[in-house]
């Protein structure tokens, strides 16, 4: 049976499933006892009401054996993290010894929240690691549709000695609008992985505020490259969240575009428009022009959507813009513009390396244009 929705958090919600059976104490949780936000540091930060009876909360699989024949794993981070990684977990009754490295996403200490009081708080990260070498073992990558569970205990530290209940959800995404100054809203990940995409490219990384300069950070870029041949293609994240951004490279790019034409000796331009897995499409290209007409059609027919988990597609666009373009002129020019990290892990067969081998044989200039999540 599935619960009403828990919270509306920042960027995420959760729908709580059917609970498990009930012990002595009451170790459940409900919908308003638990909020999850979506944070520029990159994963999700989890709040669960610290109620009485309760001691500690163990971030699980969701599912369990229903012959008690196979472990039910506790997920773990695949490195320290400041909320979760010095917290202690009793297994055996035994404290699992920190140099092991494994940091198991459970609490035992309290800390305040603004809207539940006294709550315990688990960083989630992207990906999860479950299970050991010499058994059932791997990796969970946490994304729209993930199905966790918070197992609650009676006593700290995840001691089972006590009593433990498990109370599975279905994490959902959706996006949020901004909020605060822009530099408050751009994601730590997205800005390691397009510096790095900027730095192996031979570019430049950009800080956007969005709308009202985005157009404005294109132009600068192709400015430097007055005087010669120009290709340039244009890598463009077209889920929801880049609604106001596409707007305005509508409206603005061939208009700016028509004034700086006569600086060039030649000028083409394609797209790589991009989403995500399980969108509407994972890539989609247009290609080289010297049409501005023709390329207008183009834009105008852009349709944001999709994107509901933050990591997009942003590789397998770069990849797509190496190599399924005539490159020709002088001048080689790939822009990246999106406001999401690409997967810290591959989701199909395109991988960073690959990305970098193919730009440097085709000569290109890769510039990442970073926009405010």
């Amino acid at each position: 049976m599935i619960r009403k929705p828990v919270f509306w958090g920042i960027g995420a919600w959760v729908l709580l499933l059917g609970l498990a059976p009930v012990y002595s104490q009451d170790l459940s949780l409900q919908g308003d006892d638990l909020r999850i936000e979506q944070q520029v540091d990159g994963g999700f930060h989890l709040y669960i009401r610290k109620k009485p009876g309760i001691g500690s909360v163990l971030l699980t699989e969701s599912t369990r054996d229903p012959n008690r024949a196979e472990d039910n794993y506790a997920y773990r981070s695949p490195e320290w993290n400041p909320v979760n990684g010095d917290e202690p977990r009793l297994l055996d009754g035994v404290p699992i010894p920190r140099e092991s490295g494994i940091y198991s996403l459970i609490d035992s200490s309290p800390e305040t929240h603004p809207e539940l009081g006294q709550v315990f708080h688990i960083y989630i990260p992207y990906i999860l690691h479950y299970g050991y070498a010499d058994t059932r073992h791997g990796e969970v990558y946490v994304t729209d549709g993930a199905y966790l569970n918070i197992r609650t205990f009676a006593l700290p530290y995840g001691d089972y000695r006590g009593g433990f209940q498990d109370n599975p959800f279905i994490l959902r995404v959706a996006q949020k609008p901004l909020e605060g100054p822009p530099e408050q809203n751009y994601m730590k990940d997205t800005v390691d992985a397009f510096r790095e995409i900027a730095r192996a490219g031979h570019g430049d990384m950009v800080y956007s505020e969005g709308p009202k300069d985005l157009v404005q950070k294109i132009e600068d870029i192709l400015m430097k490259e007055k005087g010669k041949n120009l290709d340039m293609v244009l890598c463009l994240d077209t889920t929801s969240s880049m609604k106001d951004d596409i707007d305005a490279v509508r409206n603005l790019l061939i208009p700016m575009l028509s004034g700086i034409i006569r600086e060039f000796a030649g000028f083409r331009i394609g797209m790589v428009l991009y989403k995500d897995y399980f969108d509407e499409y994972l890539t989609r290209i247009i290609p080289f022009t010297t049409d501005f007409r023709l390329f207008q059609q183009n834009l105008n027919a852009v349709r944001v959507s999709g994107g509901r988990d933050i990591p997009e597609a942003v590789y397998e666009a770069l990849y797509e813009g190496a190599i399924r373009f005539s490159w020709e002129a002088e001048s080689r020019l790939v822009i990246l513009v999106g406001d999401a990290p690409p997967h810290p892990r591959a989701r199909g067969s395109i991988t960073k390396s690959m990305v970098d081998k193919s730009v440097e044989e085709q000569g290109l200039k890769v510039h990442a244009i970073i926009l405010p999540q």
